[in-house]
């Protein structure tokens, strides 16, 4: 099924010949009746000779109304371009076109109307003035049929040519991703919330599970309905009714999009091809505020030349559109730009990636990429969307704008705007020539995974050579450096870890202990293969002097400012993580040899007695409530003892004296 769609000047008998042709008056609202001017989207269909069913999409001609047309056309497969003969081309004639033109509707009639009205000279001046003015346009060479509505001249002539020409047009194309721009919203008792549109990209089934975007309200489809017949199920092209449960009539409105939940994304940036109208009555300067029109939306937005000051009637440039809020795009989808004041069509686009990065202007890397997107082919476009990073770096954008690497394939999906299918299919083949890689659900470009692991290892060995005392770098560190998601960074990691080019900081032995303590010290590291950290002799030396005053006084040694002030931070860190010093609390360190051996008497005392207070584990040691007290609260943590007022007991952890 196709959808047709009327554009020209108001007056030239746009309704009126809808309505010759189908019996339907498309003008459905009393103001319009009682002005006889069309002033918003009209509706019919019509059964050509073959049989085959055409929706109609009627549009007002007057140039106060041409928001509510370019709500209407675009989702047309062919247009009738209404001109009066008696009147020829006008001002709305040539902005109709324009648009016609612009939204590349590449197929079209154009028709002669109120033909009875006028002698065989003028119907060909008028036939000869039209075929000239489309020579530049899309609609070029297209038919040309005089007709009256009233007396029926032209119509089986009419049919006849609408039949073929749409024949001769491609279907629409199914990617499983139906979305239906709103063009009318209205309710009707005993049935509640209906919307109408014309489906794109994907099939739609009573019964399914919707979502409205941008608002991202779910609704359920109760039926679907075309030229007033029921339907289980509608295909792509087609004029639909849907009717929607559980949403209210002002929830929603023309520019909404109903779509499957998380099939589509809104959107306030987006990249395009820009052309100005050759007609356009100014020239188009960066940064001007424009109004844009997309299927059924309209919104305003700020136009970013790319390649350009300031772009010239009939030109072409590259863009960012920025929008003061969300719209739902689609790659290749079609739009048109308007000036607000004074209000007129100056150009439209297309548009090339819906979720591009902040792009700054004139680098030949944006450009490269843009061009590669418009033309390139399926594999070509898949493996651009995957390359985002490198042609980020490439652009010397600012680091804090990348997002991170690896995209799933409904991300894919929807930046390619290719098929579910299609789009598995292409990545399979890429996979298969090494020119992409998988890990897990993700997938990178090849470019991409290979820099990755470049600056992962680079990372890693930055840090040891920044600080060659200490076992490895944290992992969170790695991953927030990597800008990576934690569940992405663990898969990473994995496979670092099975190629050998990083490992685990593992604890220096065993396993319990208040090898709580060690597990939180050590076992979030990673470091190269193979990497120890060492002191230098002249450490050592230091080291040494330092562990000889632990050593002294084994239960009041040095505290940690101490320590820190003898050999500094970086050289007790060190002792920490190798595990010959332990810490306990904020301020104090224990050797590991006086450590063990002070767990060891206070356990052994509190099972020999069922308890210990503070009092007994200091003469127990032989120190000081200063060195006991954070002592025994540091064994409440771990659970080795439990307080009971001014006792402990043995608490639910085992202590075997073993110490990592």
């Amino acid at each position: 099924m196709s959808c047709i769609g009327t554009a020209g000047h108001v007056d030239h008998g746009k309704s009126t010949l809808v309505k010759a042709l189908t019996g339907i008056d498309p003008d459905r609202l009393t103001e319009e009746k009682e002005r006889g001017m069309t002033i918003d989207l009209g509706f019919a269909w019509l059964k050509l000779p073959g049989g085959q069913e055409v929706s109609i999409v009627d549009v007002p001609g007057h140039e106060s109304f041409i928001k509510n047309m370019l709500a209407g056309v675009g989702g047309i497969d062919a247009a009738l371009l209404v001109i009066a003969a008696d009147e020829g081309i006008m001002p709305q004639t040539r902005e109709h076109l324009a648009i016609l033109d612009l939204l590349q509707v590449q197929r079209g009639i154009v028709v002669l109307t109120k033909a009875d009205l006028v002698d065989a000279d003028w119907l060909e001046m008028v036939r000869e003035e039209v075929a000239e003015y489309l020579k530049p346009t899309v609609l070029a060479g297209a038919p040309i049929i005089p007709v009256s509505a009233y007396t029926g001249q032209g119509l089986p002539e009419l049919l006849s040519t609408l039949e073929h020409i749409l024949q001769t047009s491609s279907e629409r194309k199914n990617i499983a991703r139906p979305r239906l721009p709103i063009d009318r919203v209205f309710s009707l008792t005993g049935f509640g919330t209906i919307v109408t549109g014309t489906l794109l990209d994907g099939m739609l089934k009573v019964g399914q599970e919707v979502e409205i975007l941008p608002q991202g309200k779910k609704s359920r489809i109760r039926s679907l309905q075309t030229h007033k017949q029921q339907l289980d199920e509608t295909l792509p092209g087609r004029r639909v009714a849907i009717n929607l449960a559980n949403i209210a009539r002002s929830e929603l409105e023309r520019g909404n999009v109903v779509a499957l939940p998380d099939q589509l994304r809104p959107t306030v940036l987006f990249d395009a091809r820009l052309h100005l109208w050759a007609e356009a009555p100014r020239s188009l300067a960066h940064n001007t505020a424009v109004d844009l029109y997309s299927g059924s939306q309209e919104v305003a937005a700020r136009v970013r030349l790319l390649d350009t000051d300031e772009l010239q009637p009939g030109q072409s440039a590259w863009a960012q559109l920025r929008l003061e809020r969300a719209a739902v795009l689609a790659r290749h989808d079609r739009f048109i730009l308007r000036i607000p004041s004074p209000s007129m069509t100056i150009g439209g686009g297309e548009v090339i990636d819906i979720s591009p990065r902040y792009h700054r202007r004139h680098q030949a890397a944006v450009l490269s990429a843009l061009i590669q997107l418009e033309q390139g082919t399926p594999e070509e476009i898949v493996l651009a969307v995957l390359d985002r990073q490198q042609r980020t770096k490439a652009a010397n954008i600012p680091k804090h704008t990348h997002n991170q690497p690896g995209y799933l394939l409904e991300e894919i999906v929807k930046q390619s705007n290719l098929a579910h299918d299609v789009t598995q299919q292409i990545l399979e083949s890429l996979l298969s020539e090494g020119r992409v890689y998988k890990i897990g659900v993700y997938w990178f470009a090849q470019t991409v995974w290979d820099a990755l692991v470049a600056e992962a290892l680079r990372l890693v060995q930055e840090f040891h050579q920044r600080y060659p005392l200490r076992s490895g770098v944290s992992k969170e560190e790695w991953r927030a450096r990597l800008n990576l998601q934690p569940k992405l960074a663990a898969e990473i990691f994995a496979v670092l870890v099975e190629k050998g080019h990083l490992e685990n900081v593992e604890t220096a032995g065993g396993e319990e202990h208040t090898q709580r303590q060690a597990l939180a010290r050590t076992g979030g590291l990673i470091r190269l293969p193979g990497f120890l950290p060492s002191f230098t002799p002249a450490q050592q030396r230091q080291v040494d002097q330092l562990l000889q005053l632990f050593g002294e006084q084994p239960y009041q040694p040095p505290i940690r400012s101490e320590a820190d002030a003898s050999v500094g931070v970086e050289m007790v860190n060190a002792l920490i993580e190798q595990g010959q010093l332990v810490k306990i609390g904020d301020g104090l360190l224990f050797s590991n040899t006086a450590y063990t051996t002070a767990l060891s008497k206070i356990v052994s005392y509190m099972h020999e007695h069922g308890k210990i207070t503070v009092a007994e584990a200091r003469d127990v040691l032989g120190t000081t409530r200063k060195y006991i007290l954070p002592l025994l609260e540091h064994m409440d943590v771990l659970r080795i003892t439990q307080r009971r007022g001014d006792e402990r007991i043995p608490g639910t952890t085992l202590f075997r004296g073993q110490i990592t």
